[in-house]
């Protein structure tokens, strides 16, 4: 079975340039403000650290630096949002199987954003610097973790659908009846391995919880948006092909053919044959 290196889309190119914008914006929204927000006060712990590690961290969080940084992140949650809607557009082809993968892809990045716009991962750096009861600040940090280990579920959920999509995609052969779609994306398969990878790291450390092995397809994940975003940017309209162009030049016949001469050379028509009576 003959495979292809596109894969079409119902989408318009700038609908898939808005979602690649997106993604990049997502991207850096989303570490610039984790980044703002711990880099004031003490080291961030792990997750199985001491409640006396936990308290001092929280209780030395600057409070603009908590703001701006969790105004950008929530920001950045919502452009990734956008990516995902995207995203979910980009990997539905016609005819490719199961039909419910683009539908996986947008359900499971919502879920992902919804986990982490609940406010838990924001809240205990909100109130530490005016002072946590050690109980108090371990709970809040280890709610902080919980919902960011039941975030990767989502985000597993996400690379599998789209990677199983992109993978599907690739082996529905293309046949003239299928319909002419106005964009067209090139979807790599090592782009669709890629992200079951990733969707599988994402179950196996969700598993491992609290191992620091999270941070492996965590990167390779947001490196992953921004390839996929990179190609949404470059996606171009392809000029549809008449149907009829592949028989033009089968069906012409050279001008100097005898039967279709209009004129000789002296101007004037030429003389129909003569036909015999019918017997």
């Amino acid at each position: 079975m003959s495979t292809t290196d596109h894969i079409d889309t119902s989408a318009p190119p700038r609908d898939l340039r808005l979602a690649g914008i997106a993604g990049w914006a997502a991207t850096v929204m989303v570490f610039t403000g984790v980044i703002i927000s711990s880099s004031t006060g003490a080291p961030e712990p792990n997750f199985d650290a001491s409640a006396d590690k936990i308290q001092r961290y929280l209780e030395t969080q600057d409070a603009w630096a908590v703001a701006v940084g969790g105004f950008l992140l929530a920001f950045g949650l919502v452009a990734w949002l956008w990516f995902v809607c995207g995203l979910a557009a980009a990997v539905r082809r016609p005819g490719a199987r199961p039909d419910l993968l683009s539908t996986v892809v947008l359900v499971s990045g919502t879920a992902a954003v919804a986990v982490m716009l609940n406010g838990a991962p924001q809240a205990s750096e909100y109130r530490g610097g005016e002072g946590l009861d050690r109980q108090v600040a371990q709970f809040a940090f280890d709610l902080t973790s919980v919902t960011l280990a039941n975030m990767w579920v989502a985000l597993g959920s996400l690379g599998l659908a789209t990677g199983w999509a992109i993978l599907a995609g690739r082996r529905e052969p293309a046949s003239p009846e299928r319909p002419a779609w106005p964009a067209w994306i090139a979807w790599p398969a090592w782009i669709g391995w890629w992200a079951l990878a990733v969707g599988a790291g994402y179950l196996v450390v969700r598993m491992a919880f609290p191992s620091p092995l999270w941070y492996l397809p965590h990167i390779l994940f947001w490196v992953w948006i921004l390839v996929v975003s990179t190609r949404m940017l470059r996606v171009r309209r392809l000029r549809p092909q008449p149907l009829c162009e592949p028989l033009a030049g089968r069906l012409a016949v050279p001008s100097s053919h005898p039967t279709l001469t209009t004129t000789t050379s002296s101007g004037e028509p030429p003389a129909r044959p003569q036909q015999g009576p019918h017997r």
